[in-house]
């Protein structure tokens, strides 16, 4: 596993060392290239401890923020991502059943088997069109719990530039 603080993490149950190490030397130019990905990421703290600005709806802004910077894109997320779960619901005619917000590292969305969409807290950093891509990506799933053809073809129906939307998520980070 790739983990954006740790660097590379192995988990090993039952190889050996030398084993192990023989499959990370196979693997190693893919390493690189994975950890050069993950540390791309813009880091939302860094941007604000750096240049005291918060990125909001993609944009860099220069906000007083009064609470720390995760209660802030909790409660910023929270105005934003409902009003836009609505909208697109209606659009698609697929309802959650319940909408929660979460500090997540790696994940800007999940839908669970019973339709609940669980949204990382600080969503609201991103571009309005990403946040929409990722709402429409996991309203999706209450239609298809999988990333199979008919779900890759609901996703594009409503929102066609969504390949678009993925490489600027590249940028990102959903961890504070």
């Amino acid at each position: 596993m790739i983990d954006p603080v740790h660097g590379v993490i192995i988990k090993n149950p039952n190889y050996s060392k030398k084993y192990v190490h023989s499959i990370v030397e196979k693997k190693l130019s893919w390493i690189v290239k994975k950890l050069l990905h993950v540390n791309k990421g813009k880091s939302i703290s860094e941007i604000y401890n750096k240049e005291q600005k918060v990125l909001l709806l993609g944009n860099k802004e220069s906000l007083h923020v009064k609470d720390n910077l995760s209660t802030f894109y909790k409660q910023k997320t929270m105005e934003i991502v409902p009003i836009i779960i609505d909208k697109w619901a209606l659009k698609m005619k697929l309802n959650p059943i319940k909408i929660s917000f979460r500090k997540t590292k790696r994940r800007w969305g999940s839908c669970s088997a019973k339709n609940e969409l669980s949204f990382t807290s600080s969503l609201a950093q991103l571009p309005l069109e990403c946040i929409e891509y990722i709402i429409v990506h996991e309203l999706s799933h209450i239609k298809y719990k999988h990333h199979k053809k008919d779900f890759w073809l609901l996703v594009e129906k409503f929102m066609p530039n969504y390949k678009d939307c993925e490489k600027i998520l590249k940028e990102y980070s959903p961890q504070i």
